[in-house]
């Protein structure tokens, strides 16, 4: 093989490649749970998860919509969590969260319920 050959060969290869990741970035692009996901902050993605894991069908519709709205400018800003359980129950999805309360004492952390047995006992 050549020398020519190769650096032929090397050329493609690295076109190739440069292909690849751009196919794979449009991929990205165009999933819109991914997308909206990174506009998300502060328990967004454990909102989105929930919703997702109670009302798959529902939701999927929603986050398309949303991902339209980003593509398109409508949306610059990021979502927190909070705003995002707040629009997706308006709409008619009632997503529910675990909701843990945590109490430190005596420099301990214990759950509620557990400072509750404790008591008990």
């Amino acid at each position: 093989m050549s020398s020519d050959d190769e650096v032929e060969e090397m050329l493609l290869k690295k076109k190739l490649m440069e292909m690849m990741k751009k196919q794979q970035q449009k991929k990205e692009e165009d999933d819109p749970v991914k997308l909206v996901r990174s506009r998300l902050y502060d328990r967004g993605d454990e909102v989105l998860d929930a919703a997702l894991s109670q009302f798959p069908n529902e939701t999927m519709v929603f986050v398309r919509k949303l991902a339209e709205l980003i593509k398109k400018g409508a949306i610059n800003e990021k979502i927190s969590g909070s705003e995002l359980l707040y629009i997706l129950r308006n709409i008619g999805i009632p997503v529910s969260l675990e909701t843990k309360i945590t109490i430190v004492k005596d420099g301990k952390s214990m759950s509620l319920s557990d400072m509750l047995k404790e008591k008990e006992e």
